[in-house]
């Protein structure tokens, strides 16, 4: 059996091109500021590069999950959704034939690609059993808010009542967000407390097993020396 590479270094290189990006976004920006052209040529590199950024971060925030190995298909998923999301943007730019639905399936393929990165972050938390909920509700709310972003921009939703949903469920989402962090910082304080408590009681029993020890050797030392008298 042939042994088998390194794997591919996921992280590295969505960390490779998002500095790529931002430094030729930089770079570009500036250029075109002091020469003072912007034609429609020099908009489209720079959306192109903007483009490559965002894709980088998101599919950057799955690697980082995948690379724990905690979790396989949220994460190879995020990257899927991430490069796709990616390539429809930046052919988008380049092509001017190209329709609505285009561009509603462009804006799908990122909006679940945001919610991926968005989950991947928050399942790196280590929390407690009783913080768990947390992280199933997070799971439940963003995919949520992702699929009615989505329903909404497919059938050109308008509703005064689904834009409400859409602002509690994002609220909510919001709220997650920020309490999962908070959780796994409590789990990991009751992880410590329980660590010490667990080596003091561990170093008290080997104390009260020397003692007794001690002990046996005294008794038999007496009996020995009750025989010899």
């Amino acid at each position: 059996m042939e042994p088998q590479g390194p794997p591919f270094p996921v992280k590295k290189a969505f960390l490779y091109s998002l500095v790529a990006s931002i430094a030729l976004t930089a770079l570009f920006g500036m250029g075109t500021i002091l020469s003072n052209r912007w034609s429609w040529f020099e908009v489209r590199i720079l959306l192109t590069t903007l483009t490559v950024g965002g894709s980088s971060v998101c599919g950057l925030a799955n690697a980082a999950f995948l690379s724990t190995r905690r979790g396989l298909v949220l994460p190879l998923v995020g990257v899927g959704l991430s490069l796709a999301g990616g390539l429809l943007i930046v052919w988008g730019i380049w092509t001017d034939t190209l329709g609505l639905e285009y561009w509603k399936t462009t804006v799908s393929f990122c909006v679940f690609s945001v919610a991926c990165a968005h989950l991947s972050l928050l399942s790196m938390a280590r929390l407690a059993e009783w913080f768990q909920w947390s992280l199933a509700a997070a799971y439940a709310t963003i995919l949520g808010v992702a699929s009615l972003i989505v329903f909404m921009i497919v059938w050109e939703t308008q509703s005064a009542g689904m834009f409400q949903f859409l602002a509690l469920a994002a609220i909510f989402d919001a709220a997650i967000t920020i309490l999962i962090p908070i959780f796994h910082k409590l789990s990991l304080v009751h992880e410590e407390e329980r660590a010490t408590r667990q080596g003091t009681a561990s170093a008290t029993e080997a104390i009260d097993a020397e003692i007794a020890a001690l002990k046996a050797r005294i008794e038999e030392l007496e009996r020995k020396k009750a025989r010899l008298i």
